[in-house]
This record gives structure tokens, C-alpha cells and sequence, in this order.
């Protein structure tokens, strides 16, 4: 069998101040856990293979930075310096490289790469810098011409078309929201918006290639074989992860030393391989290899799991545990020093997690089914619970102590309770300005803003 991977490397540094101009600026450190200039970057990720990764390292070429690959495929690469970055993956009978484009201290930086034997490819790349995002990476989905507003889905990611919205090719030709296809490479630039949570209110769309077959491995375990309802075009499917598997009368299906076998001989907890192509919202099976019944920790995205938490998490940090309410039933999620929780591209602490919150949690999946998280986002909030975050002050307004401002494009209010009686450690209402970085605290309205109950000065 050809050897397949791929890579989710999370280039974790802070966030740079807002603008128009989306390029890298250097930024303050934070307290959150965040890497400074001094400190250089830290790069999470997680390799998955079709075989125990043990023996593999992650290295940053140029340097003496390495990090052994788990066998749950993490890996964590400390003080990489600012500038061109050039990934190297070794062992297991690979050896493999890509180069990504330079990073500075306050990027963050998330890149899923591909890599088949000795061959490397960046399949999808996203920055934030504040609340501007570029995005790059397949067309997964189109929304109806019709539709208001005009949407795509970039790389799992939701990006909102506007009359604003410029839209060209690779030679700057002007095109239009038809021109569009599933499966063609598309750079986007934007903005974080709320509505939906984590989306990207898109300034422009550069169409980088026309190519529209999209080839896609995924190697896991099959989970809801036709549980769920059925996609279109499809008569059989299931999941493996958070992956969306379907396919037909086409579908070959093999064992192994690959004899032919049938479509009734594929079962809930079966190791499999897929081969395919990208679709609308699934992946087509066009050759299915079944390994075995035994079920093994799912080796690539399948171990994520996202969810709404059903209470406070329990234990002690950095070791909690975290139980979510998934559409496919109770997930149980732990955490532990080395793991890293988002809200809007910004890093908080653990105590940031609460009741009612949408948790996406990215890691490894343990035998007893539970997923040992290397990330959390933190998507969505419940309205009038407890709300963290820190990034870059942006658009203040009003007049002390009733201002508003926004942080990683969320709206906070202020109130004369949020700065009186002052907090030990907090700032002054006077002393915020556009482009300081601030702690938030505070509580979760129904309009979406947050009201502060207290502002700290980073």
C-alpha cells in the first residue's frame, strides 16, 4: 500500500495587532502561555499514519529543534525562530519536507500538509492577525446562487460572500461567485465574525487553481454505518471521526492480502482505509480496504470530537476532564499540561472552559474511547455564562465607564461595576486604548457580547 499521512500543525504564537494589512507584525507576550519574539515559536501538530508512528521525529530544518512523534502522532516544537520554516519528518521509512511561508512572533498559524513517501504538500493554511484571518486551501461546499448571504466552505471553515467581496483568478482577472467550484484552490481574506460563530466575512477570493478532484485518504474506525440520514447520491455511509464517508455500487471493497469482499461484510468498528474523492460535504469511497474488527485509536482527524459541555470540567489543571454532549452521544475529553485551548484565534487558560460551551477538541483517541486533547476551541458560549479572553483592544467607544470595544471579534460592554470596586490587577477605564492587549472576564449576553466584569491590562 502507498504510504499516506497528514500533518495539523498549530504554529501557536499570539496575536498581532488588527488592520487592513493581514501581514505578520511582532506582539507583546502573553501571560496565556503564548510564545514572545524573545521566545521564538512553538509549533503543535499531530502526524497520523496508517502504521505506529514510534520511531518518527519532527524536526525544523536549519536549527537542532526536534521533537519525537507520539504514537498517537503528536508532536510540540519549542522556540522556533521567526522567519521561513521548513518541516522535516523522518523515520518510519519516511523522510519528507515542506516549507511554509515566514512566520513572525504573533502569528498564528494552522497548516494541514500532506505527505505521500518522500513527498510534502501544504493542503490548507490559515493566519490570524487579530480579527483578520487568510485562509487557504479546497472548496468543500457552495451555497445556492440564490442564497443570502453567498457562502463557501474553505478547508472546514465557512466564508461568507458580500457585494464588497472582490473575486479573481491566478492572472488577477476579475471573477464572479459562479465561477467558484467544489474542489478548486482558493486563498481568502477576511474577517473573524460571530454570526455564525468562527466564520470569515470574506474581503477577497484569489482562485489558485481550477482542479476540482480533490484525491482524500482517511484511515479510522467505522463508526454509524447508515445511522445517520442518508447524504444524497450516496447508498451506503458512515463515519470515520468527524469525516463524512459515503459510497455505491461502485465502491470496491477489499481485505486483507486483498481479496474481494462486499459491502455486507463492512461492520461498525471495523479498521479501514479509504480511498476517495471530495465531494459536497462527504467523502466518495471509490476503494475500501478493511484490516480487521479489532478496533485501534483512530490515527488521524477521527480523533476529534465536538460537543456542548455538559458541566464545569472536573480534577485539577492541567488535568481535567470534560464531558460533551455530540450529536453521536457523550464524548469524555481530558486535557493535561501540554494542551492548548482557542477562543477567535486567541490562547486563554483552561479556567476559560465552562458549562454551555461548544468545544471542538482535537488529540489523540485513547483505548477506552475517551480523546486526550493536544487542542480545544472554544466555538460558542452559553448566554449568561462565565466568559474569558485576551487579545488586541479594538474600535473603543463611548465614554467611561459605560464603553464598548472589541477583542478577537467579540463585543464587550463595560459598566461602572466592571471597574469599581477596581479588581486587584486590573486596569483603570481610562487607560484602555485601541491596540493595548487585554484580558477579558466576564458574562455571555443574548445579543452575543460579553459584559465585562472585569478588564486587565497585558
Amino acid at each position: 500500500m502507498s504510504r499516506w499521512m497528514s500533518v495539523v500543525a498549530l504554529v501557536a504564537m499570539g496575536c498581532v495587532a488588527c488592520g487592513g494589512d493581514t501581514s505578520p507584525t511582532p506582539a507583546s507576550p502573553s501571560s496565556a502561555g503564548v510564545s514572545s519574539a524573545t521566545q521564538g515559536a512553538k509549533i503543535i501538530g499531530n502526524v497520523s499514519a496508517g502504521e505506529p508512528l514510534a520511531a518518527m521525529a519532527a524536526q525544523v530544518v536549519g536549527t537542532a529543534i526536534s521533537a519525537p512523534v507520539g504514537a498517537g502522532g503528536g508532536f510540540s516544537l519549542d522556540g522556533v525562530p521567526a522567519g521561513a520554516v521548513q518541516l522535516r519528518f523522518v523515520g518510519s521509512g519516511v523522510d519528507a519536507s515542506v516549507g511554509l511561508n515566514p512566520v513572525q512572533a504573533g502569528d498564528l498559524v494552522s497548516v494541514l500538509v500532506g505527505i505521500s513517501g518522500a513527498t510534502a504538500t501544504i493542503q490548507s493554511e490559515s493566519r490570524n492577525a487579530g480579527n483578520k484571518v487568510e485562509l487557504e486551501g479546497r472548496v468543500e461546499s457552495l451555497s445556492a446562487a440564490t442564497a443570502d448571504p453567498l457562502w463557501l466552505i474553505v478547508s472546514g471553515r465557512k466564508v461568507t460572500v458580500s457585494v464588497q467581496t472582490t473575486i479573481r483568478d491566478g492572472d488577477n482577472a476579475t471573477k464572479a461567485f459562479a465561477d467558484l467550484a467544489i474542489g478548486q484552490r482558493v486563498h481568502v481574506k477576511g474577517t473573524l465574525v460571530t454570526d455564525p460563530v468562527s466564520a470569515i466575512a470574506a474581503d477577497s477570493i484569489v482562485i489558485q487553481n481550477t482542479n476540482t478532484w480533490i484525491p482524500v485518504n482517511v484511515n479510522g474506525i467505522v463508526e454509524k454505518l447508515n445511522a445517520l440520514p442518508a447524504p444524497p447520491d450516496v447508498t451506503f455511509w458512515f463515519n470515520i471521526g468527524s469525516r463524512l464517508i459515503g459510497g455505491d455500487a461502485k465502491t470496491t471493497v477489499y481485505g486483507d492480502s486483498d481479496p474481494p469482499l462486499t459491502l455486507d461484510d463492512l461492520k461498525d468498528g471495523q479498521r479501514v482505509e479509504v480511498k476517495g474523492e471530495q465531494r459536497d460535504n462527504l467523502v466518495y469511497a471509490v476503494r475500501i480496504h478493511i484490516n480487521g474488527t479489532t478496533p485501534q485509536p483512530p490515527q488521524d482527524d477521527s480523533a476529534s470530537v465536538e460537543g456542548i459541555l455538559k458541566a464545569d470540567p472536573t480534577g485539577s489543571e492541567p488535568n481535567l476532564i470534560l464531558l460533551l454532549d455530540t450529536k453521536f452521544g457523550e464524548a469524555t475529553v481530558t486535557t493535561t499540561s501540554a494542551t492548548v485551548v482557542q477562543r477567535r484565534g486567541g490562547v486563554v487558560d483552561l479556567k476559560a472552559l465552562a458549562k454551555g460551551q461548544t468545544i471542538h477538541a482535537v488529540g489523540t483517541r485513547m483505548s477506552d474511547g475517551s480523546v486526550a486533547a493536544n487542542m480545544l476551541q472554544i466555538k460558542d458560549d452559553e448566554t449568561g455564562g462565565s466568559f474569558m479572553i485576551e487579545g488586541t483592544l479594538a474600535s473603543l467607544k463611548g465614554n467611561c465607564p459605560t464603553v464598548t470595544f472589541g477583542v478577537n471579534g467579540y463585543a464587550v460592554k463595560t459598566a461602572e461595576s466592571t471597574f469599581v470596586p477596581l479588581p486587584e490587577g486590573a486596569a483603570t477605564c481610562g487607560e484602555l486604548r485601541n491596540g493595548i492587549r487585554v484580558g477579558v472576564e466576564g458574562n455571555r449576553l443574548g445579543d452575543g457580547s460579553v459584559l465585562a466584569t472585569k478588564v486587565t491590562k497585558k
